[in-house]
């Protein structure tokens, strides 16, 4: 999992939005905020921001080499990992509401993740890497990768 979200494709997707964007046209600007993330979402998205995180923090030499680019990277990777320690508190609180054990709610998560890396037929595992990585960014974090 962690192969899929490399801190080139987060770096990337970051670049771009930190890149000034025309304003979209009146019609994208009216389109329905996305649906709120369920729990087990929140669960599987959480384990992926909280890992992104960790890496941030435990190897800042990765993010040093690349100056205020790589420095921004390390920021937004850390600020991922704060995101997903509230995502998976939630799941948590979701589940102990729902009387599901904490374990259940982590495989629940856990799966919600290797459902959506599935790669389509035909498609290389590469190409099924970044379009995984990109949609679960777009979908844990809310950040627009168009």
């Amino acid at each position: 999992m962690v192969a899929l979200l490399t801190a080139g494709s987060v770096q990337a997707a970051t670049t771009e939005a930190a890149k000034p964007k025309a304003p979209p046209p009146a019609a994208a600007q009216a389109a329905p905020p996305p649906a709120e993330l369920t729990s087990r979402e929140k669960a599987g998205c959480g384990a992926v921001l909280v890992i992104l995180g960790k890496v941030a923090t435990s190897y800042p030499q990765l993010f040093a080499q690349k100056g205020n680019d790589g420095r921004g990277a390390q920021f937004m990777l850390e600020a991922f990992g704060a995101k997903g320690r509230m995502m998976m508190d939630e799941a948590f609180e979701d589940g102990a509401e729902q009387g599901v054990k904490p374990t259940k709610v982590y495989e629940d998560g856990l799966g919600f993740l290797f459902e959506s890396v599935k790669p389509e037929p035909g498609e290389s595992s590469e190409t099924a890497g970044k379009r995984a990585a990109m949609a679960l960014l777009q979908r844990c974090t809310g950040i627009s990768t168009n």
